[in-house]
């Protein structure tokens, strides 16, 4: 039963983070947290590891469509490996329920960051005239 549970949330994380552009960590690791139990490192950990497959998927349909730039990719990834590496040993160096606070502070932050952006959109679209 578990199997098919990973499989589901992992297509659902899958659709939603394609359809919104977002890391499928950010739903994968609280559901690993508070719905498997996992410690806080082993979610992340395991997260990252799903991040490969996913990726490749991803970004070979949108390469079909012409919406991949892969210069930049490129560029973004050399950061990207240094970045994660160094965010992977501080991550370490924490103990998991002091990680999963802050985690936790991240999800909250971008949430409020991501209602305040989309109100302020909305307002601004609602004072444009229409043509």
């Amino acid at each position: 039963m578990e199997i098919l549970l990973l499989v589901a949330v992992g297509a659902v994380v899958g659709v939603v983070s394609a359809l919104f552009g977002i890391g499928g960590g950010l739903l994968m690791v609280p559901f690993m947290v508070l719905g498997l139990g996992f410690d806080q490192h082993l979610a992340q950990g395991t997260s990252l590891a799903v991040i490969v497959p996913t990726a490749v998927a991803g970004a070979i349909a949108h390469h079909r469509r012409g919406f991949v730039d892969f210069g930049s990719a490129a560029l973004m990834a050399v950061g990207g490996v240094g970045g994660v590496y160094a965010g992977a040993r501080l991550a370490l160096a924490i103990d998991a329920a002091t990680l999963r606070f802050f985690f936790g502070l991240v999800v909250i932050a971008l949430g409020i960051r991501l209602v305040v952006k989309g109100a302020r959109a909305e307002r601004r679209d609602r004072e444009l005239p229409v043509v």
